[in-house]
């Protein structure tokens, strides 16, 4: 699956302040696009489409439209990359500390993308840190800085074990 993302720098701003993106579901057929403010739920469109070539055609015109609207891929905007610890109780997690840690993932890499915010790149266990250690890449950091908070509440982690770094 490919998904293009693309996003709209005002003149004279620091970051972006809109964003689109579109991909098509091969296995249900449906090409979807989805754009907003950045931070903020997006407004998503779903359209059946029954062959690759089509949705390849309309990949092509959706960057073609983009491209003309001043927007940018992702890959040539500057982004903030940060690290979110979670720490665990002992010297190794439990087995419930990770199932909280996984869907603390889940969670946080939902509350981003459905926000033009980012993505989770990855996570794992910081063993030297007795913490779960989440890499994040973002276009805003603050705003993710909040989601983050907000993904912790779905889990049963302490508000207090949580630190986010800037990389």
């Amino acid at each position: 699956m490919t998904i293009l993302r693309m996003y709209y720098t005002p003149e004279g701003a620091n970051r972006p302040t809109r964003y689109r993106e579109a991909w098509w579901e091969e296995d249900t057929g449906e090409f979807i696009l989805h754009h907003g403010k950045v931070g903020e739920p997006g407004t998503t469109t779903v359209e059946n489409v029954a062959s690759h070539s089509e949705a390849e055609a309309l990949l092509a015109s959706f960057a073609e439209q983009n491209t003309h609207d001043d927007y940018v891929d992702i890959n040539d905007l500057d982004q903030e990359s940060c690290r979110v610890l979670i720490q665990y109780k002992g010297l190794a997690p439990t087995r419930v500390e990770r199932t909280n840690a996984e869907k603390f993932a889940m969670e946080y890499t939902a509350l981003l993308a459905w926000r033009g915010l980012g993505i989770v790149e990855a996570w794992d266990v910081a063993s030297a840190k007795a913490s779960f250690a989440f890499d994040v890449l973002t276009v805003h950091f603050h705003k993710a800085q909040k989601y983050a908070h907000e993904a912790l509440r779905k889990t049963d982690f302490r508000a207090d074990r949580m630190k986010i770094e800037r990389n």
